[in-house]
């Protein structure tokens, strides 16, 4: 039987689809930003040391950044890939089921 209670298809049409679109629109950015990194090599352009990225951001109030902070977030990137993916794509698969528009970014 299927589920009709209001409140339920509301947080699943309102909450539940969007943030699924959110997460798998973030899924497929990252996947694409994976593979362009290791096309180009960008670990090699961040060494892993402490020196900052002359970026302009002390000019305009970003935060500064080092070349070890970048080399993390790379690896952060690859771990959420890796957590959506796991036990044969999962996560992955439920969060693109859920979504309607998972493609935009």
């Amino acid at each position: 039987m299927a589920n009709t209670n209001p409140q339920a298809i509301r947080v699943s049409n309102e909450k539940i689809r969007p943030a699924a679109d959110k997460m798998g629109q973030l899924y497929n950015f990252l996947k694409a930003l994976q593979a362009e990194g290791t096309a180009e090599g960008w670990l090699s352009l961040f060494p892993a040391d402490s020196q900052t990225i002359d970026d302009g951001s002390t000019l305009d109030g970003r935060a500064v950044i080092t070349n070890q902070e970048v080399r993390d977030f790379i690896s952060d990137v690859t771990s959420f890939i890796n957590f959506l993916e796991a036990n044969s794509n999962i996560i992955r698969n439920r969060t693109l089921k859920i979504a309607v528009n998972p493609e935009r970014f």
